[in-house]
């Protein structure tokens, strides 16, 4: 027989329902740009996999496109901007080895290729992607470039030299799985070397 004072016993409340900022989405797409392809990033697939109403989408973004820009925006400040900010008032001596020292930086180095791979693999066929890439490519070698004026070398020699610099990144990003870590630490202290030293005439 139920007792008459169940129904003055408290209903146990429902689980809340999960609020997602603009960074979950954007972290989401970003997710499957790197395991699949731009292709497979829509609105209804990620709320999906979110476990969400697409109107909580909605709430944040225009559309799709609109993800999509922030998706490269959000790239470009944390690999670019934030990076610039961070090393700002460091001594120049000091930025520069930090500079060089970034495809170092364990996993996440290598989460950060992971997500610059397949940005770089959408700017081949799509022209928004491909311009936010050059962007970031002229922003990252100016301000190496700038750098390494400040440690002395001229214009054309700082020009040349973080361009190599840049190279040296991307090709230890691409390499990974070539090296190990011992290797990896060598080619990081003769690199130092070989960048920051002064060309002298035979």
């Amino acid at each position: 027989m139920q007792d008459k004072n169940d129904k003055l016993k408290p209903v146990p409340n429902k689980k809340p329902r999960r609020l997602l900022t603009r960074d979950d989405w954007i972290d989401a797409a970003t997710e499957i740009l790197v395991s699949k392809s731009v292709d497979a990033i829509h609105p209804a697939t990620l709320a999906k996999e979110l476990g969400i109403t697409i109107g909580s989408f909605y709430y944040h973004f225009k559309d799709r496109n609109d993800l999509l820009v922030s998706v490269l925006n959000k790239w470009h400040e944390n690999t670019t901007a934030q990076v610039v900010r961070s090393y700002g008032d460091l001594p120049i001596d000091q930025a520069v080895n930090e500079i060089l020292s970034l495809p170092f930086h364990g996993l996440t180095a290598r989460r950060a290729a992971m997500v610059e791979f397949a940005i770089r693999a959408w700017a081949r066929r799509d022209e928004m992607a491909r311009q936010a890439v050059k962007e970031v490519d002229e922003q990252r070698i100016a301000y190496y470039t700038a750098a390494l004026q400040k440690l002395g070398f001229s214009k054309a020699e700082a020009s040349n030299r973080a361009f190599l610099v840049y190279s040296f990144q991307l090709s230890q990003a691409i390499l990974w799985e070539v090296n190990d870590d011992k290797a990896r630490k060598r080619q990081l202290a003769f690199a130092k070397k070989l960048f920051l030293a002064p060309i002298t005439d035979a």
